[in-house]
């Protein structure tokens, strides 16, 4: 089946590299008619020449922290001043601590929830309205596997994932009758740098890896482009019947 988002219009944070950067190279692979990226990583320039290479006039940039409310101010700025609409938000921007909870400082704390949690509230302040105006739209977030079973020194992430997974819910019976569709995706382990970061915070980052594929009875981690693909189905018409849901894929790991 191949899958279609011409006409549409997205939002895609945290974009600059893993499943954010590989979601929107697909988006722009379906046909999509825009996509703002907004990132504040130092991977952005070499990511946005990749991406304007692909996409060219379809690309709007936009530089920013997505925990501070100015970012989403001029990101759904640009957007409807380059593009008019705002069809789809993908909130893909994460951070990540591996340590206990009682482990963490209330720096790292808050800093976890403020871009994993605050900002998708942030970006629902302002794109919802948009979306209400215009009687549709899709909000999807990347979740984890953290947030829905206990996993050891996932502290903050794990629940910062698990609010994320509830606020799709409520968001989803909230704006279902102004014919918006939210859904989170609940991602095993996939190959990204945020979690090549975490095993080098950990004691033995060659023992982190083998375990977290070991972890998944398909005995491997899975690759953004997987991620990319389930995210741009969601995005579709083709899921137009999908709200509200918590959708695994995660080789695996929660049916154990």
């Amino acid at each position: 089946m191949e899958i279609s988002l011409r006409n549409k219009i997205a939002i895609v944070t945290g974009s600059a590299s893993g499943i954010g950067f590989a979601t929107t190279r697909q988006f722009l692979a379906s046909g999509i008619e825009g996509v703002t990226v907004v990132d504040d990583s130092p991977d952005l320039a070499s990511a946005m020449a990749t991406l304007r290479s692909e996409g060219g006039e379809r690309i709007e940039i936009v530089a920013g922290d997505v925990s501070q409310a100015s970012t989403h101010e001029r990101m759904v700025e640009a957007t409807l001043a380059r593009f008019g609409r705002i069809d789809v938000l993908l909130n893909n921007a994460a951070v990540s601590v591996v340590k206990a909870v009682h482990d963490h400082s209330p720096e790292e704390w808050d800093r976890v929830m403020d871009v994993n949690v605050k900002a998708v509230y942030l970006a629902a302040q302002l794109a919802i309205p948009v979306m209400i105006r215009q009687r549709t739209g899709v909000v999807l977030n990347t979740g984890s596997i953290s947030g829905l079973v206990g996993i050891a020194n996932q502290g903050a992430y794990a629940a910062s994932k698990g609010a994320l997974h509830q606020m799709t819910r409520q968001m989803a019976v909230e704006y279902a009758p102004y014919g918006i569709r939210v859904n989170a995706v609940a991602l095993g382990t996939v190959d990204t740098q945020i979690v090549h970061r975490s095993a080098e915070q950990s004691p033995n980052p060659h023992s982190f890896l083998e375990d977290l594929r070991a972890a998944h009875p398909l005995g491997r981690i899975a690759t953004a482009a997987e991620a990319a693909k389930f995210f741009t189905f969601l995005a579709s018409d083709d899921a137009a019947f999908f709200t509200g849901a918590v959708l695994s894929l995660d080789g695996g790991y929660t049916a154990q």
